[in-house]
């Protein structure tokens, strides 16, 4: 199934980036160019449940180990431990995983703007794809890769009020 999360704009060749670069989507930030993203929403977090390659609850902070360049962005790099797989093979009870936090993309530089939904206490529900280019495990959406789970530990109905 191929991922139908994001859609990534065209990357023009070196010749063509200053004069594509406002219809291509993209953004230089510093030295680094970087990829305008638009992100499919989620109605519910059903829906992101539905689309997602695994999804995990997790009982423990997330601490950050490290980062990874997602989309021309440093996304930070959790260790999720695992203490429920609701959804995929490819994960167990008990696994620790590097997840990156999908970044929010042309900011002007900061990628997490409301902040890094993996740096967040309590249960959550971490909604998982992996990336195309990476191969690693990656939130699905900057907004709906994450949700705290409900008091007995589920998906909630509906995400967060804002």
């Amino acid at each position: 199934m191929a991922d139908m999360s994001h859609r990534r704009a065209v990357r023009p060749s070196a010749a063509l980036f200053a004069l594509a670069l406002p219809a291509a989507g993209c953004a230089v930030v510093g030295e680094q160019a970087e990829t305008c993203v638009s992100w499919v929403g989620f109605d519910t977090p059903a829906d992101a449940l539905d689309d997602a390659a695994a999804a995990v609850r997790t009982e423990d902070p997330a601490p950050a180990v490290g980062t990874v360049q997602l989309f021309g962005a440093d996304a930070r790099v959790h260790a999720v431990t695992v203490a429920e797989v609701l959804k995929g093979t490819d994960v167990r009870v008990g696994d620790e995983i590097e997840v990156a936090s999908t970044p929010i993309t042309c900011t002007g530089g900061e990628v997490y703007p409301e902040g890094d939904p993996l740096d967040a206490p309590g249960t959550l529900i971490v909604f998982l794809h992996r990336d195309e280019d990476t191969g690693a495990w990656r939130t699905i959406t900057p907004e709906h890769g994450v949700v705290p789970a409900t008091v007995d530990g589920q998906v909630p109905e509906a995400w967060p009020a804002e």
